[in-house]
This record gives structure tokens, sequence and C-alpha cells, in this order.
């Protein structure tokens, strides 16, 4: 082919990309809403005659597909003198589509994307190599399925369907969306962690896993790709069936920027899940980007119901704020059940899909569960005290040994039980997070000294009475992983002011409080959304001064907490990130600077290390410490590169050492066990739980006796007494040595 054909060729193409182009819609991930009714979209030429643009998009995209056919035909024919004009004959060739491709040669899409938007058919095409279609005779060989029906139930037969479960949340949800701005609140838990299912749940007694939405998976010999087998049977509340193809949109609206949530588009970003392939309506794998010990649970994932989305535009906050998407699991919330500012009553549906399946058939046992606001933690034990909310956390020793003790009548007439449930999960991250680009926090002495000036000792003793222990490290409670030596540090006034020194904190002003040379006070503003631990922050705040610190506490709604360090408008945050129950601790999430800085990776730094001028915070990450060192980002980059569980170990602890050399994780306390009340209509198996209960509303194994509510309630008026000794239970079947 000579070079005046070829260049003929391209200026054919480059029109017709042209006209696509000019005639093509808003760029797509800006995408305004569709017009409502079915009137085309028309604007004036500059002829002054209507220009119908989406009849002229479509024009181009033929006009292109025609010029496609020809091409590849010709080129195929291995023609030397290539005919333009025969681009728009009549006779063209007609190509049949390749079984694998996303779409045909007229751009027809796959019959298992048929229902798909233009836009996510746009966006799956655009990435191609994220995003195939394989026939069932391509799954490998010799592949070994698991069903998990070999694990043990870890419910009881004797639950009892019925009655509403009434609960209390601090705050009233800023929006029903779970992902998102507002969406990371305490109301989150009812909606999707503790009632959505994924493909494969972790088994929580043992290592295994049962049952999700997938009857069956299967791990390639490649250690990083996972087959799955949907259950013919999943369904979303809404009734439609979950698809294959939910999977792939999954990741067009994960990864989309109209969702607004940084950690989601980087989590599901390409560089870890490298590929979805679908094989049927019910079969699919997705590959991990490495191979590691346990990559079924990475890959587990839930589906996003594409029928009730269609696609995402920049309407999406406001659309879904108070609309949820339907769920697989068996609680629904729709807005007939919303009682602004009050409550939110979520309903159990009649007909859930996996109501009588293997490791629900008795769980999820409540047909309603109410969750009434009470922003004061006692105005909530007290409602509890009267019956109006079923279960109570304890783990304060102010409310087990003071505030309901063995005495009670309550507990000792038989009408409450105080339970004690020793469990082994990594315990939630109780710590003050540090951020460390906030004055003077942004000193690393004056964060050691903080560290110093930390009376926990105090806080164990007075507050929790010896029940609770210190935590040491950022990654306690994941066996081998969590290093075995490191310590947290004690409080010392003389290390505490020796640091502040160094920072330049030489005198103390009349109050004791410690001055600079300009006269600027150590002062340093901690802020929580938990009231009840406000006299532990009290005892910490009296016991800083004599290090010279002052602290100013800054006690707010829970909600309004998390949205002020999400925004990273803190010095201090007293908080807590339920860990997951999973072989090895998360680094990225809240200590890699590409959670502190919206600039990628070594650009955010000087070739000294140091951070450059002007760098733009990354809001709503987890990353509340502003952690940015490269080095420690280095070293996360490799914890996840790595396959090897004996070197993902030695990374982890040399992760621990260079957090808690960086000072912006102060630990408090840890708990081998949970703590409740909870009124005798409240019915548990024998065991009370599985070992790996971290909530006592985790995996809802408990189901409401409602005659026994009466009997109950009838009693208290009345001052009869059901039981002969004081109802405290204590289940050590779990309890580590």
């Amino acid at each position: 082919m000579n070079n005046m054909k070829i260049n003929k060729i391209y200026y054919t193409a480059f029109f017709f990309v042209s006209l696509l182009f000019f005639n093509g819609c808003e760029d797509h991930q800006l995408k305004p809403p569709r017009e409502s009714g079915s009137e085309p979209s028309r604007q004036t030429g500059e002829s002054g005659l209507p220009v119908d643009r989406e009849f002229a998009r479509e024009l181009a995209r033929e006009l292109g597909r025609e010029f496609a056919r020809e091409l590849s035909r010709q080129l195929n024919e291995g023609n030397s003198s290539i005919q333009l004009d025969s681009v728009f004959s009549a006779n063209s060739v007609q190509i049949d589509r390749d079984p694998g491709s996303l779409v045909d040669m007229d751009g027809r899409p796959h019959p298992l994307l048929a229902h798909c938007s233009e836009d996510v058919l746009e966006f799956y095409q655009s990435h191609a190599d994220c995003f195939a279609i394989k026939s069932l005779q391509e799954i490998p060989a010799g592949l070994n399925w698991k069903d998990g029906l070999g694990e043990e139930e870890f419910s009881s037969p004797d639950a009892k369907r019925g009655g509403t479960w009434n609960v209390f949340m601090r705050d009233f949800p800023r929006t029903l969306r779970t992902i998102g701005p507002d969406a990371n609140g305490a109301f989150r838990s009812y909606l999707s962690d503790y009632n959505a299912l994924s493909l494969v749940m972790s088994h929580p007694n043992s290592d295994g896993y049962y049952r999700g939405l997938a009857s069956s998976w299967a791990v390639a010999d490649d250690r990083k790709t996972v087959y799955f087998r949907l259950d013919p049977d999943a369904r979303y509340s809404d009734g439609k069936a979950v698809r294959s193809s939910d999977f792939f949109f999954l990741f067009y609206y994960m990864r989309s920027k109209h969702i607004q949530a940084p950690w989601y588009n980087d989590f599901f970003g390409k560089d870890k899940f490298l590929k979805v392939t679908l094989f049927d309506s019910h079969t699919f794998s997705i590959t991990y980007y490495k191979a590691k010990p346990d990559v079924v649970e990475r890959v587990s994932l839930r589906p996003v119901p594409e029928h009730f989305y269609g696609e995402l535009d920049g309407e999406y906050l406001n659309k879904y704020q108070w609309l949820p998407e339907p769920t697989t699991g068996p609680y629904v919330a729709t807005p007939e059940n919303i009682d602004k500012g009050k409550s939110v009553t979520l309903v159990r549906q009649n007909d859930w899909w996996a109501d009588q399946k293997k490791f629900y058939r008795y769980r999820f046992n409540p047909d309603k569960i109410k969750v009434s606001v009470v922003r004061d933690y006692n105005k909530a034990f007290e409602i509890f005290l009267k019956g109006e909310i079923d279960m109570f956390g304890l783990a304060k020793t102010e409310f087990w040994y003071e505030k309901l003790t063995d005495k009670n009548l309550l507990v000792k007439n038989g009408y409450l039980s105080k339970v004690t449930f020793f469990n082994q999960t990594p315990p939630p991250s109780y710590a003050l997070r540090i951020n460390s680009q906030k004055a003077p926090l942004d000193n690393q002495n004056i964060r050691i000294g903080f560290h110093h000036a930390m009376n926990f000792k105090l806080v164990l003793e007075k507050i929790f009475r010896g029940d609770y222990v210190r935590m040491n490290t950022v990654a306690d409670g994941y066996g081998a992983r969590s290093h075995p030596t490191l310590q947290a540090r004690t409080f010392s006034v003389e290390k505490a002011v020796e640091h502040f020194a160094k920072a330049g904190y030489l005198k103390r002003g009349p109050d004791g409080i410690l001055v600079n040379k300009k006269g600027e006070r150590l002062s340093v503003e901690i802020v929580t959304g938990y009231k009840h631990f406000e006299d532990v922050l009290v005892v910490l705040k009296e016991e800083a001064k004599k290090a010279g610190l002052e602290i100013k506490l800054k006690i707010l709604e829970s909600t309004a907490a998390w949205k002020t360090a999400g925004e990273k408008n803190h010095q201090v945050i007293f908080s807590a990130f339920n860990s997951f129950v999973e072989l090895f601790p998360r680094y990225w999430e809240p200590f890699h600077s590409d959670n502190a800085y919206q600039q990628d990776g070594d650009t955010k730094y000087r070739k000294d290390g140091r951070l450059k001028d002007n760098l733009v915070i990354k809001t709503s990450t987890n990353n509340f410490t502003q952690t940015a060192v490269r080095e420690i980002d280095h070293l996360i980059n490799q914890y996840r590169e790595e396959e090897s569980l004996e070197r993902i170990t030695e990374l982890s602890h040399q992760l621990s050492e260079m957090i808690h050399e960086h000072g912006v994780w102060v630990p408090a306390w840890k708990k081998p066990w949970i703590r409740i009340g909870h009124w005798n209509w409240i019915k548990f198996p024998q065991d009370w739980g599985p070992k790996e209960t971290r909530d006592y509303e985790e995996f809802q194994v408990f189901w409401i006796d409602q005659s026994e509510k009466k009997t109950i309630l009838k009693a208290k008026l009345a001052g009869e007494v059901l039981s002969d000794q004081p109802t405290v239970r204590i289940y050590d079947k779990y309890q580590s040595n």
C-alpha cells in the first residue's frame, strides 16, 4: 500500500472521528440528566435551521461503523489499492460478531450487555482490558469448585421469626446512600455491612467460607483469579435477579467521579482489580492484581444493581440521597418508613430469596428493626431500662458496675441479662489520631510529647477498672502480622516536657501551660463524636496539664465529627474504626499519602523527601492523620504487592515501627470481650454468638420471644420475681489464654 493511500485513509478516519467529537454529547463523565419526554434535543445551527443532535450523532456513528467494516475487509484481503468509495456502497461486507467482544461491528452489544445504557457501554469499551466476555468452554478444566456447605451453621434451630427489634442511634442519618459524602455514619451498617450479602462470606468460627450470592467458587492456578457461579435464586429486594453483569456495573459505579468517594474510586481501581470476565448470566470471574493468601475474600464483592441506576450523572447525590438501592439482604428501608429526624424502620422481606438457605434460615429473625434517634447516651440507657430499647452496650464500667449492678431488680428478678462474651477478633481501633499537617502538630517532637502527655494508664484504672488493656500498635489482633514487641508510649511528664522543649516550648505560663518565644501557648483541640467517652477525655485533659499541654475538648454529634475529620479540619480526633476480620491489616487507607493529598505518588515530594508547597488536600478518606511520608508510602506499596505471607508479616512489622516513630497515632485501649445488657425476651444460641463477633448486632443470630416479652412486662409491672438468681452470664468458650 503506498503512502498516498495510507494518508487518504488517515484523513478520512480523522474526518469521521472529528464528526463524532463535535456532534457527540458532553464529556460522559459529567453527563447531565437526559431530558424528560420523548422529543429529541435540538439546537439551532449557524444557518438558523434546527439541528437534531441525536440524529447527527447516530449518523456519525453509522458512517464510522461502515468505514471500519470496509477498511477491515480490504486490509484483510491484502488490497494494495484500497477503494474508499466502496465504504458507502450498499454491498459492504457484514462481519460476524466475535463471540467474546463487547459489541459487534454494528455497535450492537453482546446479549449479556444488551440492557446497558450508552454511557455504561462506552465505559466498558474504553476499558476493554478490564472487561471481557468468554464462553463457558473457556473456563479452565480441573478447577476445585467449593460451595461451603461443609461448614457448620452458627445460629440456632430454636430461633423464632417475628417481632420488632428496637435499637437506637445517636444521630439521624444524613443520607440513605451507602457510598459518597455523609454515607459513613452508624446507620450504614443496617443497610449494608450487617445486611447485604457478598459473593462469599467468611465463616466467623473457622478459616473457611460459606455461601453468599455465589453457590460455588474456584481459585485458578494463578491464585489471582476466582471463578464464581451465582445462586440462581439470588434476588434484589425489588425482585430483580442478580446478574453477572452487575459485577461489571460495580466497577463502573465505584470508579465514577459522580459518587464523590475517592476511597472507593481507589479501592476498586484497575490497578487492584485487573479484570472481570463474564461467561453467562450467572458465571463470571474476577482477577486480582496479585496472588494473595486470602484472594477469595479479596474479590468477594457485593454487586451494584444496574437496573436501578442505569447510569450515573451529576445528579447522583441528590437523586439517591433518600432513595436506598435495592439490597440482596433481608431488610429494606423505604421512604414511607422514615420519620425524618426521629427514626428509620427497616422491614424484613416476606419473600427474601435466602430465607430458608443454610447459614441464613435461623438468622435475621425480627420482622422489623426500628432505629430511633436518642442523642444522649445516658438518656438511651434510661429508655433501655424501661424496655423500649431491647439491647444496650455495657462496655463502659460505669454502666456495668454502677448503673446496672447485679443487685438491680431488673437483673435480680430475671427481667434483664448482663452478658460478657469473649471473642477473638481484631479490636476496634480506638485512638487519638493526630493531624500531622496542622500546627503545632506538624512538628514531630510535639507529637511525641503529646503521646507522653496522655495518661491512658490512669484512664484504664479509673474509668475502666482494669477491665481494658492498652492497645500497642496500629495493627493489634492480627496474629503473627501484629508486631510482637512494640509498646505504646507511656505517660511521662519528663519525656513530654523534653520533647516539647525541643520544639521551642521552654517556659510555663502563669497557669502552667508551656509557651514558646513568640508567646504562643502549647494548646491542642481534640474533637470527638463520642459523648459517652467524654469522661475519658476529661481525665486526659487534666493529666496533660502536668506536662504543660492545654487540651481543648470539642464534643460533636457523631456525623458532624466524622465530617470534620473527613474534611481534615481537626487537630486531633478521638475515634475508632471497626477492624476487618482478615488475614493481615490494612495500611494504605489510613497512612498512605495518596489518601492525604490529591497529587499522585512521589509527585507530591521534593527530592529530599519533604512535601511540596500548595498541595491539595484529599477529603473523604480515612487518612485522618494526614500522614505523607515517602518512605512509608514506598513500604506500603511493597506490602500491597507482596504475595508471600512471610514477607507480608515482615513488612507489617516494619510499617508498625515506622508509624510508631512518626507519632501520629496514639493507641487507646482494647477489650477481649463484648458486654451488653438485654431484656430476656431477646434469645441467643447456646454459645451466644460466633467467636469473631465484633458487635452484638453483627451476625443477628438472636430472636424475639414475643410471648416471653408479654410475661416479663407483666411481671415487671407487678413486681414478680421470674428468677431466683441474677441473670448475669459469662460466655468464655472463645476466651484466649
